[in-house]
């Protein structure tokens, strides 16, 4: 597998088919590459808070418990 990442001076590109590759079915596909730094960079920032979600659901904890054992007896 090759892969090639390029910044593109114009429409056209020449590209070279390795000779194993000659004769087989390939896939070239061109896409935009986004700037994955930043968006990394930002996710590097965010910091996870349990406590930002508690009280987010509006059932209490036995409901939920009740219906998670409800839908536990019915795979038996």
């Amino acid at each position: 597998m090759l892969r090639e990442i390029i910044r593109p001076d114009n429409e056209y590109y020449n590209l070279h088919i390795p000779k194993e590759y000659v004769g087989k079915d390939v896939e070239v596909i061109v896409l935009p590459l986004f700037d994955l730094v930043k968006t990394t960079q930002v996710e590097e920032q965010k910091t996870f808070d349990p406590m930002a979600f508690f009280g987010a659901a509006s059932v209490s904890k036995a409901d939920v418990d009740d219906y998670l054992s409800q839908t536990r007896s019915e795979w038996d």
